[in-house]
């Protein structure tokens, strides 16, 4: 069976599978049984592991199918199994990971983000000793497999992958339930595939409403304003175009293929938008990035690839992301027609204007959606963009951005972060809120700095060759790109951090002005 299906599979669909299966075939560690990390080496990885075991049992190549169910159990191996813990039912990141611990407050009862404000002391912490999403994730893994793959395993082991999927499903079902750690869009949809998808293959009718009735209240949402709350977010996009083909393919009734059509068509309208095909990048804003570049921390490049064919096989590269192809490989994409071109070619200058309303995680549920606008004017080699409404204290939340090429091709980089003195970007702060708005040629910013910690507003240039000396307070002579600036806010630290620039406007409570403003005028190409 999986030998004709591998065959079945497009030429694009193949090379996918081929390419990412060399890949983790060099990260699998026989005597651990599991996938090795991509970037850590010494440890190994729950979720690679079960996406390997995919690809194996798709390839099926001799040995592949032994190999697969030891990863499976591996996976299964790693289930915490505690009814009563915030944690029940996911799955411990790593063997190596750090491990929860019991709490002492019944937290099903305690209102929305409880898991980010309980105290250390009798709830274990999120992210630092459990993943919940680890449960929507694997289960999707486990879903494709019991679906195309059941029939090669053992009794056994189909057995412990239903039994495990009670587990996540419930756990799963308690998280949405309770708010106890918000869902993002990506983990959301997720959410709804696989307590739909376990739902009817174990029979439980109450998996069922729940899975159709979050269905419909997430495509009321999304309607809105045809946005997702992680908004222009390359990374997350990636994972929803994925978990929207396992609706499109995977789904048992219609009015689940039916939302997930309209989802589906609806995103890739929203992504061609903001998307520049000479420079293949998504312009900003972001309402949560961890790179500037599409094809360093995403599956985007794979389904551009799908949609674009032959010749475009550089932007389906091996990067972080490239476990999850074999799935992506299954469930190919399904792109309107009338989207390809925009895709494909670029077509005109424009300013492209969109509303969505953002999740902040931490914050109460009635201050959780504030309805935000993305901005962003869009040249075939310069692309400036603009958030104006957020209030999220995330870190990846990237409020102004710049994309641009010099005339040999080189790309760079420019994007506006936050972060407490002498900290990493990529952490929540309060209190800090920027406005942003863009025209052509022109970026201006107006941060409100209401904190009482010591930060760091800054401007981070990237890409190519860049050099410290060409940048002042006032003008920015970067490589392809001169810049104007104009600022309210005290003199700046300019320095240099590796390969990149910084730019950095420091904020002392007691001694600074609580507002900074910021207007980028592009004065040469």
């Amino acid at each position: 069976m999986s030998q004709s299906m591998l065959s079945q599979l497009s030429e694009q669909a193949k090379y996918l599978v081929d390419q990412s299966m060399a890949h983790m075939d060099q990260l699998y560690d026989k005597d651990a049984g599991m996938l090795r990390d991509v970037e850590e080496s010494q440890r190994h990885n729950t979720r690679g592991s079960g996406h390997y075991a995919v690809g194996l049992l798709l390839r099926n190549e001799p040995g592949d199918l032994e190999r697969a169910c030891i990863l499976i159990g591996k996976v299964l191996d790693m289930q915490f199994d505690d009814p009563d813990e915030i944690y029940h039912g996911t799955f411990r990141a790593a063997p190596e990971a750090a491990l929860p611990w019991k709490g002492t407050l019944p937290w099903k009862e305690l209102g929305a983000g409880i898991g980010y404000t309980a105290d250390e002391k009798v709830l274990s912490p999120v992210w630092k000793t459990y993943d919940p999403n680890w449960r929507e994730f694997i289960a999707c893994t486990f879903a494709v497999i019991l679906e195309q793959f059941e029939e090669l395993l053992p009794a056994e082991l189909v057995g412990r992958m239903d039994a495990s999927m009670e587990k996540a499903i419930v756990g799963s079902i308690e998280r949405r339930l309770s708010g106890a750690i918000p869902m993002n869009s990506n983990i959301e949809l997720m959410h709804i595939f696989v307590t739909h998808y376990f739902g009817h293959r174990l029979r439980n009718k109450n998996w069922l409403v729940h899975a159709s009735q979050e269905a419909i209240a997430f495509h009321s949402a999304f309607m809105e304003y045809g946005s997702l709350a992680e908004f222009n977010t390359t990374t997350y996009y990636g994972v929803d175009i994925t978990v929207l083909g396992l609706w499109r393919k995977y789904a048992k009734s219609d009015e689940m293929k039916r939302i997930g059509s309209e989802l589906e068509k609806g995103l890739w309208e929203s992504i061609a938008l903001f998307y520049n095909p000479y420079l293949q990048n998504l312009s900003g804003p972001f309402a949560r990035a961890y790179e500037m570049e599409m094809l360093g921390h995403s599956s985007m490049g794979v389904f551009l690839y799908l949609v674009l064919g032959k010749g475009y096989e550089y932007l389906a590269a091996i990067n972080c992301e490239s476990e999850h192809d074999p799935i992506i490989a299954l469930v190919g994409v399904n792109v309107p027609e009338y989207v390809k071109p925009l895709l494909e070619t670029f077509q005109e200058n424009r300013l492209a204007v969109a509303k969505f309303r953002e999740l902040c995680e931490r914050d109460l549920p009635e201050e959780q959606g504030h309805i935000c606008t993305a901005k962003a004017w869009i040249e075939k080699d310069l692309m400036l963009g603009a958030m104006s409404g957020s209030k999220n204290t995330n870190g990846q939340m990237h409020p102004a951005t710049i994309h641009w090429c010099t005339q040999n091709g080189q790309k760079y980089y420019l994007r506006l972060l936050k972060r407490d003195s002498g900290g990493h970007w990529n952490t929540h702060s309060r209190g800090i809120t920027f406005e942003a708005n863009v025209r052509e040629n022109e970026l201006d910013v107006q941060v409100s700095l209401q904190t009482q910690q010591a930060t760091d507003i800054y401007f981070e240039i990237s890409g190519g060759p860049l050099d410290v000396n060409d940048v002042t307070a006032e003008k920015w002579s970067l490589p392809g790109l001169s810049l104007q600036v104009d600022s309210n806010a005290q003199a700046p630290v300019i320095q240099q951090v590796g390969s990149m620039i910084e730019v950095v406007y420091a904020h002392q409570p007691d001694r600074s002005d609580s507002q900074m403003s910021f207007k980028l005028s592009v004065v040469g190409r």
